[in-house]
């Protein structure tokens, strides 16, 4: 067609050129926003970091006091029997209403009759602070010092045979341990074991219930 003859199109170079600057406009936000997460991860750790150094941890914060129930600790100690606690007794503790000759009629402890030569174990560990071989009324005999679930004792044992005696004062004994040999020494008018409880005063106790209440075999 003729030039002359054409239709004016000048619109469409306007719109060519609207389109250009559109076209353009757009690419330039597709790569600011493919570039988008990177800025605005760096942003995030900038905040952050800012965040960090203006945050003080104080160092006078009062801690809460622990809570726990009150308990209390008590050592424990074996205590065993000097004899087997089915042995008969043929003297108990206290007042003893029969004459036995010269032996006290207040008995400061209990007598068993296992048989002559039985051996005569420590009831306890312990440490041995008296012994005679043999001395006065109990003939030959031992005193042991115990610590039992934290309380102070002594166990004697008395009318031991002479020569059985295998301590002396000072010597430290285990539970079990032999002290001597059932006898008839001293104060005594048969084979038999005396054997007593001294509480942390040094008063006798009952032997017997003493032993229902502490012993462990």
């Amino acid at each position: 067609m003729p030039a002359h003859n054409r239709p004016a199109l000048g619109f469409l170079t306007i719109r060519r050129r609207s389109l250009a600057l559109a076209s353009l406009a757009v690419s330039t936000s597709l790569l600011y926003l493919g570039a988008l997460p990177a800025t605005a991860t760096t942003i995030e750790v900038e905040r952050f970091e800012q965040q960090s150094q203006d945050f003080e941890v104080t160092a006078d914060v009062e801690e809460a006091p622990a809570e726990r129930d009150d308990f209390s600790v008590v050592e424990f100690t074996p205590v065993q029997w000097p004899v087997d606690r089915d042995e008969k007794v043929s003297s108990h503790f206290g007042y003893r209403a029969a004459p036995c000759g010269a032996c006290s009629s207040d008995h400061q402890g209990v007598d068993w009759t296992p048989g002559d030569g039985t051996a005569i174990p420590a009831i306890a560990p312990g440490t041995v602070v008296e012994v005679g071989n043999p001395s006065g009324a109990l003939g030959v005999y031992a005193i042991v010092e115990h610590v039992v679930d934290g309380d102070r004792y002594r166990s004697v044992y008395g009318h031991m045979q002479h020569g059985s005696l295998t301590v002396a004062v000072g010597d430290t004994v285990e539970l079990g341990d032999q002290l001597g040999r059932v006898g008839n020494t001293g104060t005594s008018t048969g084979v038999h074991l005396h054997f007593g409880i001294l509480g942390a005063d040094n008063r006798p106790v009952d032997p017997i219930t003493w032993l229902e209440k502490h012993a462990t075999e």
